[in-house]
C-alpha cells in the first residue's frame, strides 16, 4: 500500500477521501509544499503526492500548477507525473485519472464542485463577506486563513483532516459543520472577522493596481480569509501578502489576483518562479532572505504594475 503526501487544505482534504475510497493509500502526511521543494521531506516510490512541487523520488504526483510545467521537464517523467494546468484542484485530476463518477461514489459532485471553485477562488463579493457551507469550510480550512495560529482547540488540525476523510464522505455539509471540533473554529473565524478587517484597513496600502499586506510588525495576526482585500478594495488588480516565514529564518511573499476584479493578465507563477518559488497565473509564493525584502519588494511591486518587465 501507499502513503499519500499533501496538503493540510479543502484539496487535500478531498484527494485524501478519493485516494482512501478506491483503497490505493493506507497513510497520510500532511506537509508545507516549501519543506518538498527543499529536499526536507523523506519521499518514496512508495509516496503519492498532491498538489505539492514535483519530487523525482515519488511513485505518483498529481497537480495542476502551471509553474510546474516549467519547473520539470514533463517527458522524463511520463507515467508518473500527473499534471493538468487546466484542472481547478488537484482533486478533480485525480478524480479524472482513476475514472471519475463511474469509479467513486462516496465522494459527491457537491464536493468536487466545492473543491474546484475553493481551489480556484471562484467565490463572489458576498461569499466572501459572509461565507456559508463548503465555502465557509474552504476558509476554515485554508491555513492561510490563520486559524493555526490559535492553539487551544481541543484537537489539532491533523487529528481534525484525519477524522473528516471518513466524515464528510455520508455527510452533509450541515453536519460537517455542527461537529464540535469544527464549529469551534467557525465560532472563532466569526468572533475575529471585525478585527481582521479593523487591522487590514491599518496596514494595507494602495500602489496603483497592488495592495500591500504588510504582517511583520504585527504582534497579533487576526484570523480571516485572504480574499477580504478583494471585498474591501474592489478596484485593486492585485494583492501582495508579507509575513515572516517559519521562526522567522525568512519573509514569505503571497501574491494573488483579486477575484472581484478580474482584469489583470499578469503571470503571478512566473514572477515566483524566478524568485525560487512558484505557484500559477493568478497565485504564487516565494521565500526571500530577509536581508533583502525590503529592497526587493518595490522591485516586485513594480513588476506587478508593469512598470519594468518580469
Amino acid at each position: 500500500m501507499r502513503r499519500l503526501v499533501t496538503r493540510s487544505d479543502f484539496d487535500g482534504l478531498v484527494c485524501a477521501m478519493l485516494l482512501k475510497e478506491i483503497e490505493i493509500i493506507d497513510e497520510i502526511k500532511f506537509v508545507h509544499p516549501k519543506d518538498v521543494q527543499d529536499g526536507k521531506i523523506e519521499l518514496s516510490e512508495n509516496d503519492i503526492t498532491t498538489n505539492l512541487p514535483f519530487d523525482k523520488r515519488v511513485g505518483l504526483a498529481f497537480d495542476h500548477h502551471e509553474s510546474e510545467l516549467i519547473r520539470n521537464k514533463l517527458e522524463d517523467y511520463l507515467g508518473k507525473y500527473i499534471i493538468d494546468g487546466n484542472a481547478k484542484s488537484a482533486a478533480r485530476v485525480v478524480y479524472d485519472y482513476y475514472g471519475g463518477e463511474l469509479v467513486f461514489h462516496g465522494v459527491s459532485e457537491e464536493i468536487m464542485e466545492a473543491v474546484d471553485k475553493g481551489d480556484s477562488a471562484d467565490f463572489t463579493e458576498d461569499e466572501i463577506l459572509n461565507p456559508s457551507g463548503w465555502v465557509l469550510m474552504n476558509f476554515i480550512m485554508d491555513a492561510r486563513t490563520g486559524l493555526g495560529r490559535f492553539h487551544n482547540f481541543r484537537i489539532s488540525n491533523y487529528d481534525l483532516m484525519m477524522k473528516l476523510i471518513d466524515f464528510c464522505v455520508d455527510h452533509s455539509i450541515e453536519d460537517v459543520l455542527k461537529l464540535p471540533d469544527v464549529k469551534e473554529r467557525v465560532d472563532l473565524y466569526f468572533e475575529q472577522q471585525d478585527a481582521f478587517k479593523e487591522q487590514l484597513k491599518r496596514i494595507t496600502e494602495i500602489h496603483d493596481k497592488v495592495a500591500v499586506i504588510d504582517l511583520r510588525k504585527e504582534d497579533t495576526i487576526f484570523a480571516g480569509n485572504r480574499f477580504m482585500v478583494y471585498a474591501m478594495w474592489p478596484e485593486v488588480e492585485l494583492s501582495v501578502h508579507v509575513a515572516w516565514g517559519f521562526k522567522k529564518q525568512n519573509t514569505a511573499v503571497m501574491i494573488g489576483k483579486s477575484i472581484i476584479n478580474r482584469s489583470s493578465p499578469f503571470d503571478i507563477g512566473t514572477l515566483c518562479l524566478s524568485y525560487g518559488g512558484g505557484g500559477h497565473a493568478n497565485a504564487g509564493t516565494c521565500q526571500l532572505n530577509n536581508d533583502i525584502v525590503d529592497n526587493e519588494l518595490p522591485v516586485i511591486i513594480d513588476k506587478l504594475n508593469g512598470k519594468i518587465p518580469v
